[in-house]
């Protein structure tokens, strides 16, 4: 028996997982004479517009010898099978870790850090600010009509972090084996398996949802204890290391020791308990984390990240534009873009990100008076309009930008909290959001009338000239003239919706990346989005793994 794989194994795409046949076609060879047949990777290929198709990697054994090269069999190699596994981490040893470790933010670093730890058979306690997932859900819902804001449940507080209502991508740049060991637990806790395989795989803000809540009842029957409404407010050091933690909780809350939580609408003071080891997975935006840690001298530092706006456009334009026409897109999904152009100037680019097909826009915010904006998505991705963010990169302490505290550690959290807080204004203090059409944008003009959007709060016709920063402006201004000749139709039929400031943080907990510890406090491990050390879901929770994977008693 001999191994080879085959790259770029073009399957139409109404045979979407029929690959045996195809392969076997392609080599002439009879499909029952191919054994332990693989796929590694998918992915839609439109490169040929208006006729896309399915391109598979897979490996598979023969019993005879195949001619490698070929037109017929210009993908194919020989190769070896690769067994890998997490206990082959040359590292996992490198971490020494108390029986008993407190988590703080259930996101997708801590819950992932809280179900491995317990799988090696420590003990757990996750600290959550916000409320269980489905409880989330329906204040999320319920601020969509009342606007009244929840600081602590919200589109980026409460269980599952900020990924949960977002579009539920998970692709990432580089697959290591922390990173297919979360895809593998997804699988496991009901995600379609085709997630391990395909190149960007995404779930849905509603399949995550039903994820996130086996996720929990896995980890309390682990042994884990899972407190929600549970604030961290203040941390005490000795002599460099970590030795206790307080918390604010709900009276009479106690922990979940069942799928659901307690609900109390009373506060009880903040209490003082012992802690060996404290993992922080709070995400990018839990700002008074960050001041928290900075006034008990944890380490930090400053450093670059982006903002812009979000754009919407018809989901039609994109996929003529993208797929080509008369292309099915039940078969290929809606489409989507991945931009990026440098300025006229060469100081700055402008680039698309976390484009939602068929998705919607969501108001995002984490302190009252301030308003950004987000994208999310459904599993089927089949809306009428697509989103993305279209964002500017600024300098670590937004250096050069318009903001008094320019340079100085905090100089890229007060900038984003300087747009933050003018948008709230701008858009008339109830959490409407200012918008533009694309054109009236580059006129420096107000819209009079502006299209229809996914935006459940309301729009409010603004010249964003007036108000956001001219660089950003002026950044933006030169990428959408530079996406519409890549996709015509981007300035005529896009709106702009302000603004997008989250699309990471602009501080990083400094911290050795083979412990995970901060490098001046002992026992502090800082993880995920938060830490500044990752982006997205499946990146944030291999954190989480790579944690538990070093770590030993």
């Amino acid at each position: 028996m001999k191994t080879y794989r085959y790259r770029e194994l073009e399957v139409p795409l109404e045979k979407k997982g029929d690959f045996r046949k195809v392969l076997a076609r392609t080599l002439h060879l009879q499909p029952e004479e191919i054994f332990n047949l693989q796929v590694e990777r998918f992915a839609l290929d439109s490169r040929r517009k208006g006729s896309p198709h399915w391109s598979y990697n897979v490996i598979f054994d023969v019993q005879k010898d195949l001619r490698v090269g070929g037109n017929a069999a210009r993908g194919l190699t020989q190769a070896t099978r690769e067994v890998e596994s997490l206990d082959n981490d040359p590292l996992k040893d490198s971490v020494c870790l108390p029986s008993h470790i407190d988590i703080v933010g259930a996101g997708p670093s801590g819950l992932w850090a809280a179900l491995h730890l317990l799988r090696k058979g420590f003990s757990v306690d996750l600290y959550e600010q916000g409320k269980p997932v489905e409880e989330r859900f329906r204040d999320i819902r319920k601020f969509f009509v009342d606007r009244i804001f929840n600081p602590t449940s919200n589109v980026l507080f409460g269980e599952g972090g900020a990924g949960a209502f977002s579009d539920g991508k998970l692709n990432t740049r580089s697959r290591n084996l922390f990173s297919e060991a979360v895809l593998k637990d997804m699988v496991d806790f009901g995600v379609d398996e085709s997630v391990v395989t395909f190149a960007k795989p995404h779930i849905g803000t509603d399949r995550l949802v039903l994820m996130l809540r086996k996720i929990r009842a896995e980890i309390v029957r682990l042994g884990g204890k899972i407190h929600f409404y549970t604030t961290l407010e203040d941390i005490e050091i000795k002599d460099g290391r970590i030795c206790a933690i307080k918390l604010r909780d709900c009276a009479n809350s106690g922990a979940v020791t069942g799928a659901n939580a307690v609900n109390c609408a009373v506060s009880a003071p903040g209490h003082w308990q012992p802690c060996e080891a404290l993992v922080l997975a709070v995400g990018h935006s839990a700002r008074g984390i960050y001041e928290l840690l900075h006034a008990r001298g944890v380490a930090l530092e400053s450093k670059a990240f982006a903002m812009g706006v979000r754009v919407e456009h018809p989901q039609s334009l994109i996929n003529l534009r993208q797929l080509g026409r008369d292309v099915d897109t039940r078969l290929t999904g809606s489409a989507e873009y991945f931009l990026a152009t440098p300025t006229l100037n060469k100081t700055c680019s402008a680039y698309s990100f976390c484009m939602c097909p068929g998705g919607v826009l969501v108001p995002c915010a984490s302190e009252p008076g301030t308003l950004a904006t987000n994208g999310m998505s459904y599993s089927h991705r089949n809306g009428p309009f697509a989103n993305g963010a279209i964002a500017v990169p600024i300098e670590a302490g937004a250096a050069g930008f318009d903001v008094k505290t320019a340079g100085t550690l905090f100089g890229g959290l007060d900038f984003q909290r300087k747009i933050e807080k003018d948008a709230f204004d701008v858009g008339g203090k109830g959490y409407a959001a200012p918008a533009q059409s694309i054109k009236a944008f580059l006129a420096g003009q107000t819209d009079k009338s502006l299209r229809k959007s996914t935006y459940p709060c309301g729009l409010v016709a603004s010249n964003l000239w007036d108000w956001m920063d001219k660089k950003i402006c002026q950044s933006l201004a030169e990428g959408f003239q530079n996406f519409e000749r890549k996709i015509p139709g981007f300035i005529e039929e896009g709106l702009i919706v302000a603004p997008e400031t989250r699309t990471s943080s602009p501080l990083r907990m400094t911290r050795n990346n083979d412990t995970l510890e901060s490098v001046n406090t002992q026992g502090l491990f800082v993880l995920g989005e938060g830490a500044g050390y990752s982006g997205g879901i499946v990146t944030s929770a291999a954190d989480g793994v790579r944690l538990a994977v070093r770590g030993r008693r």
